[in-house]
């Protein structure tokens, strides 16, 4: 077995080395790698470098460019839920890769990813964005040292990039969420998806998901149980566990979806074999899924006919919850409303529109505890 010890070396004496049968120059082409601590370790690494020169797929470290690398990395991460795996995708296409990609994996180095985040910095990007990046970087990296692709992760070198403050929540008074939704009605088919954003706080996937069965018109509730993704697929169950849930729904919103049925039924008749019967209470004219794009160019131009300040669509959620704590809501019903995991996540994305609470409860005692010290005078 071509495992070898480097009496010479101080630490990771192991290395191995072998021929591939492979003529290259004039020489029979090697296969050499050092830097392992045992001789098991060797023997394994080399097992595998040899399974992989005889399928054709091995390629030294030193050759083998960062994009390519991650491509590979990213293959494996099986265990990443869809949505994670599309914003993986979404940082090494749109920022690693026109960055790092070029350079070879074995020879990346610290400086180099500390110009890449100061250059994310740069471009704008928020720290808590750039915070996330890093951390694909980190994982790819962690994922090749144990892999013995490179020595070490040099990313572990890097200071690394702090998240800075969630940004404070803008949500709309009431008089203007009416205003802006009256301005808009009819202007277009995907309207009903920005108003039960607004009139019960779901996720935009899980808006796009609802089918009219999930609708009980009688007790008058959404059962959430699937979600369109980005991708325009459809998805059974929903975010996490707990967003699998019953959402009450006013009066006013079943009469608003009864309208909008109306229209879904005379696509049905208008486009006979041709409609693409989903159930879908937002879809396209011929029933199919809506994509996340098209609800963003709608939302855009509502934005700009109606001078709006400029919020997300994910935005309106956090106003749905501004509205409900305006009422006195308890928390653990908006909590249950949005799909939190927990209250103690609702409370600290909007414990500070509740800055009232403390007061409120403290008056509230004189009105329970009697004789009152004014009384006793």
């Amino acid at each position: 077995m071509p495992v070898y010890k480097d009496e010479n070396a101080k630490k990771n004496p192991w290395y191995y080395q072998f021929y591939t049968g492979e003529i290259r120059g004039g020489k029979r082409e090697r296969i050499k790698k050092r830097g392992f601590r045992t001789k098991k370790e060797a023997e394994k690494a080399m097992a595998e470098a040899q399974a992989a020169v005889n399928k054709g797929e091995y390629l030294e470290p030193s050759k083998m460019a960062f994009r390519d690398y991650l491509n590979d990395w990213l293959k494996t991460k099986r265990n990443l839920g869809e949505q994670t795996a599309d914003l993986y995708d979404s940082y090494l296409r749109t920022h690693i890769v026109p960055s790092l990609g070029h350079i070879p994996l074995a020879k990346i180095s610290a400086l180099d990813i500390e110009l890449f985040l100061d250059g994310l910095h740069k471009k704008g990007l928020a720290a808590a964005t750039i915070k996330r990046i890093f951390s694909v970087v980190n994982a790819a990296l962690n994922a090749a040292q144990l892999k013995d692709l490179v020595p070490k992760n040099v990313a572990n070198k890097v200071e690394k990039p702090q998240a800075s403050r969630r940004r404070d929540l803008i949500v709309w008074e009431p008089e203007f969420v009416s205003s802006f939704l009256l301005t808009t009605y009819n202007d277009s088919r995907y309207w009903i998806a920005i108003y039960l954003a607004v009139m019960t706080g779901m996720r935009q996937g899980e808006i796009l998901g609802i089918r009219w069965s999930d609708i009980d018109f009688e007790n008058k509730t959404v059962h959430i149980q699937q979600t369109v993704t980005k991708k325009r697929q459809i998805k059974s169950g929903a975010k996490t566990k707990g967003s699998v849930r019953s959402v009450a729904l006013s009066p006013e919103t079943l009469e608003m979806l009864r309208e909008h049925r109306k229209l879904i039924l005379s696509e049905r008749l208008k486009h006979g074999a041709d409609y693409k019967n989903h159930d879908l209470v937002v879809c396209t004219q011929f029933g199919g899924p809506v994509t996340s794009r098209a609800i963003q160019k709608v939302w855009d131009s509502f934005i700009k006919k109606t001078n709006a300040p400029k919020i997300t669509f994910h935005d309106l959620r956090h106003t749905h919850a501004s509205l409900l704590i305006k009422q006195g809501v308890h928390i653990k019903v908006i909590s249950e409303r949005l799909g939190h995991s927990s209250v103690s996540i609702t409370l600290d994305l909007y414990g500070h529109l509740m800055p009232n609470m403390q007061e409120e409860a403290a008056a509230g005692l004189d009105a329970l505890i009697k004789p009152t010290a004014t009384q006793k005078r």
